[in-house]
């Protein structure tokens, strides 16, 4: 009897772990549709562009223009190693963020528009923290600002953030990845980077920048 249980659970499991995998294929095979679901553009108190890339600047000043946000919060990002290498030979390189300011003034958003915030920021997590420490407890509306295959999980991060706010993430039209992701080798490098990072911060993963050594 003990014997046929034991058969019964293991054929029971093992239905279960083919389920998982046929699951975990698909959700795979169709990222390229999930990761990258963006909201519509909506007006808000303000507007965060995540650290990242170029376009994510650009196309917040666009959002600007369209007058969905007075106020722009731009991120202290941490430098990347090779930055740094510049920086300890005193070669002069601008720091991301004021490449950022300096797009958004070029398209049109005024100084008094833009304001900064955190330091040594070097995730999303980091950057929702050091925000909500920025804005204040009086609940409001957020657009957030990043490229397509990031914003499902940066909504889980600034809705975790910053509980009873309305927020809103986009994505730049420009930085979509492909349908069929595993032929191309950007959008795959993009996606096989980008799940681990979802997972990782659905079970409580946080990277954060080490403090600095005085």
């Amino acid at each position: 009897m003990m014997r046929t249980s034991l058969k019964a659970v293991v054929h029971v499991g093992e239905h279960l772990l083919l389920a998982a995998v046929v699951i975990g294929v698909g959700l795979l095979l169709s990222a390229g549709y999930w990761l990258q679901t963006g909201d519509p553009p909506v007006r808000s108190d303000a507007m965060v562009v995540l650290g990242g890339n170029f376009n994510r600047a650009a196309y917040g000043a666009e959002l600007y223009q369209l007058g969905m946000a007075k106020k722009v919060y731009i991120g202290r990002v941490a430098r990347w190693p090779s930055e740094r290498v510049l920086d300890q030979n005193h070669i002069a390189f601008p720091r991301r963020e004021e490449l950022y300011k300096s797009i958004l003034r070029k398209k049109g958003v005024p100084d008094e528009a833009m304001e900064y915030f955190g330091d040594d920021l070097l995730s999303t997590a980091q950057e929702a923290e050091a925000l909500t420490a920025q804005l204040g407890k009086e609940p409001g509306s957020l657009l957030v600002v990043t490229s397509p295959y990031h914003v499902r999980r940066a909504r889980m991060v600034f809705t975790d953030a910053l509980p009873g706010w309305q927020i809103r993430v986009v994505g730049t039209p420009s930085e979509r990845i492909a349908t069929a992701w595993w032929k191309n080798q950007e959008s795959a490098r993009i996606v096989l980077l980008e799940i681990p990072k979802t997972i990782f911060y659905m079970l409580g993963g946080r990277f954060r920048s080490a403090p600095a050594v005085n």
